[in-house]
C-alpha cells in the first residue's frame, strides 16, 4: 500500500500553531520577568527566570505534541496491519 499523503494545508496550520504557541510562551515569560524586575528593582533576575520558565514550558509543549503525533502514527500502523 502506498503511504497516505498528508494534507499540506493541515501540516502548515499545525506548524504555524506550534510556532506561535512557542513564541508566545517564551515572550510571556520574558516580558513578565522584565515587568517584575522593573516593579521590584531586582536587576535581571526575574527576566532570566521568566525566560527560562518560558523556554521550559515551550519544550514541554513540543514534547507533548511529538508524543501525541507518535501515538497517532502507531495507532494508524496498527489499524493498517492485516489481521
Amino acid at each position: 500500500m502506498a503511504p497516505k499523503k498528508q494534507n499540506w494545508a493541515k501540516s502548515l496550520t499545525m506548524a504555524l500553531n506550534l510556532g506561535t504557541s512557542v513564541a508566545a510562551v517564551i515572550a510571556i515569560g520574558l516580558f513578565g520577568g522584565k515587568w517584575l524586575d522593573a516593579r521590584f528593582e531586582t536587576g535581571m533576575v526575574f527576566t532570566i527566570l521568566g525566560f527560562l520558565l518560558g523556554a521550559a514550558t515551550a519544550m514541554k509543549m513540543l514534547w507533548d505534541r511529538m508524543m501525541e503525533r507518535d501515538r497517532e502514527a502507531t495507532a494508524e500502523k496498527q489499524d493498517a496491519e492485516p489481521k
